[in-house]
């Protein structure tokens, strides 16, 4: 069995990007990084309504900050990265379809952006939300009375 390294702060491990350059240095990109990219990933795809947050989440939101990386979780194991994405997604969408295209997402913006590959991608659906009614109450007019104004002369 793989051992998995779940990244937390106490045991954040940068990962080192492959480049094909003659400068001698390295470049190195922490966990937080390729969560960002996979969730601005997974937020484009049609029929995702939004990513689940955690409890931290809701306090840095509360104090005006954006929760990086809300709703994806990255762990590294000896076969490399395996990335957990935790959506809401829209009533009437086909769940298969919009996971497959949500992985696929992933994979490609990490791909693309990182050069890194990743060996597993899952997708955990928290919720399905519904259409939102518009509501028919006019707050203004609770009553649903016409005003009239009376002219006297």
């Amino acid at each position: 069995m793989a051992r998995e390294i779940k990244h937390n702060k106490q045991n954040t491990k940068n990962i080192i990007l492959a480049t094909e350059s003659q400068v001698v240095g390295t470049t190195q990109v922490t966990p937080e990084v390729i969560e960002v990219i996979a969730q601005i990933a997974t937020q484009e795809v049609p029929g995702v309504y939004s990513m689940r947050g955690k409890l931290s989440d809701r306090f840095t939101s509360a104090f005006g900050s954006n929760a990086r990386g809300k709703g994806v979780e990255l762990t590294q194991t000896e076969d490399g990265l395996m990335i957990d994405a935790y959506v809401f997604l829209q009533y009437g969408v086909a769940v298969p379809k919009v996971a497959l295209a949500i992985q696929n997402a992933i994979r490609s913006q990490i791909a693309s952006t990182a050069d890194l590959s990743i060996t597993q991608t899952n997708v955990h659906v928290s919720g399905i939300i519904p259409e939102k009614v518009p509501s028919e109450i006019d707050p203004n007019n609770l009553f649903g009375k016409t005003e009239t104004t009376e002219v006297v002369d």
